[in-house]
């Protein structure tokens, strides 16, 4: 047994170079652990520096147990202009290639906007909503339409459903050169938009006004709230991580030949 597991080792470790997936390094992630249904979310309690509760209504709360990971947070319910709001003020680290995911769901995508920037400026601190001056990308759900910012909001094409389950990918790229980020390739200058692993904007332009050193999800002028759930935000330096799937399966077949081969040499 041992001398054939001495025989899988150096093809295992052949493996574990040959088949990989892509992934950026994390520069900031969410997924609310395992807080008390009905808490307030803010700095305390998360990895935000930034949260905002503005004079329209609203909250932004836990829900435990949520639709995905154990507890996820309730943002929303802000009938005005005037904002509730969570994010990094700075502190990403000033990229040039940013990969945003989260994932969400709302009971009445009709009511309101649900906004999601990246970007550098004073707006990712106070109680504005944002400055096109300031943003690297931004993204936002108008009435359950999908927009992404350029000098104004274009539609991406999709619309979403009441109480259903997505998760949203954003991929903004100003690298100089197209980046792979493992479920395609987005251009240099272009941002790409993938709703439950499908593209749904791909290489399209977007604000690209300033690197992207804070963040905000935020929404206004409706009463709906969106359950949120693991947030990651990933910068550009892709590399190469094993995939569990194709592991197993070539290491078992590998085995069974070397287990084939030590039953024939015996005869």
């Amino acid at each position: 047994m041992f001398s054939s597991l001495r025989l899988f080792a150096p093809v295992l470790t052949v493996v574990l170079f040959a088949c990989h997936s892509v992934s950026g390094d994390l520069i900031f992630s969410e997924d609310f652990g395992n807080i008390a249904d009905g808490t307030n979310i803010d700095t305390s309690n998360t990895n935000f520096n930034y949260r905002r509760i503005g004079s329209g209504g609203g909250a932004i709360v836990s829900t435990n147990p949520s639709s995905f990971t154990q507890t996820a947070m309730s943002l929303g319910g802000a009938s005005g202009g005037s904002l509730n709001g969570v994010g990094l003020s700075s502190g990403l680290g000033s990229n040039n290639f940013v990969g945003l995911s989260f994932n969400f769901r709302s009971a009445d995508v009709s009511q309101g906007d649900l906004v999601i920037t990246t970007g550098t400026g004073s707006n990712f601190a106070n109680n504005s909503t944002f400055s096109t001056s300031q943003l690297f990308f931004g993204i936002q759900f108008d009435a359950g339409n999908v927009e992404y910012r350029t000098s104004g909001w274009n539609n991406a094409g999709f619309s979403l459903s009441d109480n259903t389950d997505y998760k949203i990918e954003i991929y903004g790229n100003n690298t100089g050169s197209a980046v792979d980020y493992g479920n395609g390739s987005v251009a240099n200058q272009k941002l790409d938009i993938l709703i439950n692993g499908s593209t749904i904007a791909d290489d399209v332009s977007f604000t690209n006004s300033q690197l992207a050193d804070g963040f905000r999800l935020y929404q206004v002028n409706g009463s709906q709230t969106y359950e949120i759930d693991d947030i990651t935000l990933v910068d550009g330096n892709f590399s190469s991580v094993p995939e569990p799937t194709s592991l197993l399966m070539f290491g078992a077949t590998a085995l069974i030949g070397l287990q084939r081969r030590r039953k024939t040499s015996r005869i």
